[in-house]
């Protein structure tokens, strides 16, 4: 079980647009804070300036990273949309990367940095709008000169708005079935009429019909401004050099002197009445949602009281609301979030995944929730709570990886943005002091006059539409009984609700070890490498297994067995899963018919004692029979919304299951769902526990004879027996002829049509892994400016290399509101056509940029413990300790030469042994595909073909 993320549906697509960081108000005087302690092999450098022009800059030297990296945020977002053109900031981000006055090529910047090894992207959010790149070192100079140019003069050319109109209309349409923003669109057509929040703020072409070119630059010059931006760079030049080419590149945005943006908070204003929207789902959920408005939580960052109420909404253990929403069989999953609106305003969020019978009982979950608020209100502060999270998050800010390229960048930038200067890089970090007022002034904001409730589920009575997703709701104002039911709650004082108790997993203050030997374990049922950790001194520890169950069985009725079996066993894991990420521990459990995998990282012995809590757990899973029907139905619902998935997601879904030699799409997994029986379950876990083989890696600041007294203790715990080695379940992958083609044809729900190919490369050696990266990176930015920029199929369109343990591939893929399949495979293949002939005559300087940025991520050293444990671990088990894999790879690199590269690319996409696997979805409006379907019934067509 993968931890949750506390966002839910709507929650969910409102974040996507929104920074990861939580701002503050417009930058003020920096607060004191406690002086950072620096790890021992921490080399990161910080600066910080403001260019002539107003630009705030924060810059970032460090020898460690692996690539370069520029961020740059505008404090304008979707709130500046004007009525008469919503959806504008949006479509001026798309519009900015199609070409400046330097620069005027369309897709100049994009190939540039996708050929140095990089890749670019932009998002818009409510109050903000943020572009980055990331590249191979040595071209970020060139890369930041074309970057800047989107700020400085770009050119809006006439002839591409209608083109990236259709762009953005294909963006929207990508998420029409996608139910998190189908609800915030009802929620927007619900706000009050007028306010910025009311409107469609992503675009179509309905709203962007008047958005020409003279439109959009006015936008950009009204809004756009020096003085409203804030520029990260990290990399590793020197602080002087990073400097130097933050001035020389960025010294020419413009500061058109615009004023201070002040926002006000009226999209929902208070009302005596509960309010209630439901709405009819694509997918098959039960989502309750509660948004209260509230003041602004930025500021007050050095309190934390936004990640403490967080916290006390989403933890899992007893006495929370989620707790007791599972205990009284109304919820599966619950929790909060704040989001940040825009510097003047917030809303928090607290949400239910609903069981049949919480569905049934709806006022009984207003009930619980009130009830919990109101304890919260009368509680003491939670000073345990918060001294543990200011410990963890002292220790993070200190030893956690701070990651880099883009990720980073973009964190700095808009935390650059919104902070003081001066300790920008430290805000997500710092738990200076409780700030209780402060916190109390967040919970009396909980009330429900305060409150907008959506909920969302089958067969819910709906007697409007929303406007552009087209979904069916209805909208209720109660002001009678229901209103004052929720008035009247107050928190029970029978002790279901308690603040967290002291975390089990937070043990001494680790410290750091001396270096220590390896040692290596290889029995027949317990294989482990040790490796102490020589790089990141640091006191962490990850420890990663994988138990390898026996062939014994391998139908897709066990798979789904034990499909529901990981359900109920992270169901189990919640409430200890909500402690130990409290205590820095970050952990995956789960079980699959291929693996039972077991990976957790954390300071100290933390990593230990949770792998001893969630091995222990394996067998004593035993949900009641309420419990289990509860977390059944939600496996069933996630089985029959799977056809409602993205169409691109769904055609990989459907190679997956015949490409994978024991691999089972939800639609055949469905019938055996509904027939399956708690002890049905137990019994296909225990046999799946038996026997095979414990396979593990152990990196850090364990000792070596603790390193192994874990793992022995793992054994001990799953209780297997050691299996031969003929008799384990590997993965094994379908082979395929020279010359063979491969086609999959399927209608899909929904508006989209989907095409995808691969290109299989002749085998996964050092020499085909070396140039199908390569080949990879030409494809990809090409391919997309001929057939999502110039011919604009559809919003997502892609190519690029990848592969699997035995296969690399070439791949594309096409996803269109507008066009069928066999419409996007006939465009799609007359460009890959002219792919090989390209890249033969691409000039001599470009092929060695290329082959620059795929040594760039060849070389990448990982980033963190956890990272390198994953290395360590594919290398020893998956390749077979195979430890020159990454060297013999660059060796090759090396020595491919253009001429060969581009010979290679002829034989994969055109020659007589082409092999191709094609997959070709229809969408509701689109006409069904001609092409010849390669089977009918798959599983009789998989029991015919060879796999390896």
């Amino acid at each position: 079980m993968t931890r949750p993320s506390l966002t839910r549906l709507a929650l969910a697509s409102l974040l996507s647009f929104a920074p990861i960081a939580t701002f503050a108000t417009s930058p003020t005087e920096a607060p004191d804070l406690p002086a950072r302690v620096v790890a021992p092999t921490d080399k990161a450098q910080f600066s910080r300036l403001v260019l002539d022009n107003g630009l705030r800059v924060l810059l970032v030297s460090d020898p460690a990273f692996n690539k370069s990296a520029a961020s740059l945020a505008v404090g304008i977002g979707q709130l500046e949309d004007p009525e008469e053109t919503t959806g504008i900031a949006h479509f001026t981000e798309h519009m900015l990367f199609l070409g400046t006055e330097k620069y005027p090529d369309e897709g100049e910047y994009g190939t540039f940095v996708k050929s140095n090894g990089g890749y670019t992207n932009a998002y818009t959010s409510s109050d903000l709008t943020n572009y980055q790149f990331e590249v191979r070192h040595e071209a970020f100079d060139a890369a930041l000169d074309r970057f800047a140019q989107f700020f400085i003069a770009p050119l809006f050319t006439p002839k591409f708005t209608e083109r990236e109109i259709s762009a953005v209309h294909n963006e929207v349409m990508r998420h029409v079935q996608n139910d998190g923003r189908r609800i915030y669109n009802v929620m927007r057509e619900l706000y009050a009429p007028g306010s910025p929040e009311s409107r469609f703020t992503a675009g179509n072409k309905e709203t962007l019909a008047t958005a020409d070119s003279p439109t959009v630059r006015a936008f950009f010059e009204a809004n756009y401004s020096a003085e409203r931006m804030a520029l990260a760079l990290t990399g590793n030049a020197s602080l002087a050099e990073l400097e130097t080419m933050a001035r020389t590149h960025f010294s020419a945005i413009p500061n058109r002197g615009l004023p201070s943006l002040e926002r006000s908070s009226t999209f929902l204003p208070r009302q005596a009445a509960l309010r209630l929207a439901q709405v009819e789902p694509v997918r098959e959920v039960r989502e309750l949602q509660l948004q209260f408005p509230l003041d602004a939580t930025r500021a007050n960052f050095t309190a934390k009281n936004a990640e403490t109420i967080r916290a006390l909404l989403s933890h899992s253990s007893a006495g929370g609301i989620t707790h007791a929403l599972k205990e009284a069989g109304l919820a599966l999953s619950a929790g909060g979030s704040i989001w940040d609106r825009s510097p003047d305003y917030s809303s928090l969020f607290i949400y239910a995944t609903l069981t049949p019978g919480g569905a049934d009982r709806l006022p009984e979950v207003f009930d619980l929730i009130f009830e919990y608020i109101d304890f919260l209100r009368t509680a003491p502060f939670p000073h345990a709570l918060w001294s543990e999270n200011a410990r963890i998050a002292r220790l993070g800010e200190t030893y956690n990886d701070r990651g880099e390229g883009a990720s980073l960048a973009i964190e700095l930038a808009n935390q650059a943005l919104f902070f003081p200067l001066a300790v920008a890089e430290r805000v997500p970090h710092v738990w200076v002091a409780p700030d209780e007022a402060d916190y109390r002034n967040i919970l009396d904001q909980l009330t429900p006059d305060n409150l907008l409730a959506v909920f969302a589920a089958k067969g819910v009575p709906t007697d409007r539409t929303e406007h552009f997703y087209g979904s069916a709701y209805s909208y209720t104002e109660d002001t009678g009984p229901a209103y004052q039911r929720l008035l009247d709650v107050r928190a029970p004082t029978d002790g279901t609700f308690a603040l967290p108790r002291p975390n089990p997993y937070l043990g001494a203050e680790p410290e750091l070890l001396t270096e220590r030997p390896v040692q290596l374990i290889d029995e027949p049922g317990l294989a482990l490498y040790y490796a102490p950790d020589l790089e990141f001194l640091r006191p962490q520890t990850t420890l990663r297994f994988r138990l390898v169950p026996t062939t014994s069985h391998t139908d897709v009725r066990t798979a789904t067995l034990l499909a529901l079996y990981d359900q109920c066993l992270g169901d189990a894991l919640d409430a200890a899963a909500d402690e130990a990420a409290r205590a820095g521990v970050s952990f995956n459990v789960g079980a699959s018919l291929h693996s039972f995998n077991l990976t957790v990282t954390g300071f100290g012995d933390s990593p230990v004692r949770f792998a001893r809590e969630a091995v222990s757990q394996l067998h004593d899973v035993a949900p009641s029979a309420e419990r289990f029907a509860a977390l059944k139905d939600g496996f069933l619902r996630n089985l029959r919304s799977f056809p409602q998935t993205e169409a691109f997601r769904l055609a990989g879904a459907r190679r997956g299951a015949w490409t994978e030699e024991y691999s089972y799409l939800p639609d055949e997994m469905l019938a055996p769902a509904l027939a399956a029986t708690w002890p049905e379950v137990k019994a296909a876990a225990d046999a799946f526990l038996r026997a095979g083989k414990l396979e593990g890696v152990i990196h850090g600041h364990l000792a070596p004879d603790h390193a192994i007294a874990a793992a022995r203790e793992l054994v001990t715990g799953i209780g297997f027996t050691p299996a031969p080695a003929d008799q384990l379940l590997r993965s094994r992958e379908l082979t395929q002829a020279d010359g063979e083609t491969i086609i999959d044809v399927a209608p899909t729900a929904g508006a989209n049509s989907a095409y995808t190919a691969l290109y299989l490369l002749p085998d996964a050696s050092p020499r085909h892994r070396a140039a199908g990266a390569l080949l990879g990176n030409f494809i990809s930015q090409p391919f997309f400016n001929e057939l999502r920029t110039r011919q604009q199929l559809g919003y997502i369109v892609g190519a690029g290399g990848s592969g699997t343990r035995l296969t690399r591939y070439l791949s594309f893929t096409i996803q269109s509101s507008d066009y069928g399949p066999d419409e996007l495979r006939t465009r799609a293949e007359a460009f890959i056509a002219t792919l090989p002939d390209a890249l033969a005559a691409l000039p001599a300087a470009d092929f060695a940029q290329l082959v620059g940025g795929v040594r760039a991520n060849f070389e990448a050293k990982p980033k963190s413990l956890a990272e390198k444990t994953d290395r360590f671990f594919a290398y020893a088990y998956d390749y077979d300790a195979d430890w020159e894999r990454q060297h013999d790879a660059l060796d090759a690199l090396e020595s491919l030469t253009q001429a060969d590269a581009a010979a290679l690319l002829t034989d994969v996409l055109t020659g007589s042994a082409t092999r191709r696997r094609l997959v070709l979805l229809t969408g509701e409006n689109h006409e069904a595909s001609t092409a010849p379907a390669s089977f009918t019934d798959r599983a009789t067509w998989k029991a015919s073909r060879r796999f390896q």
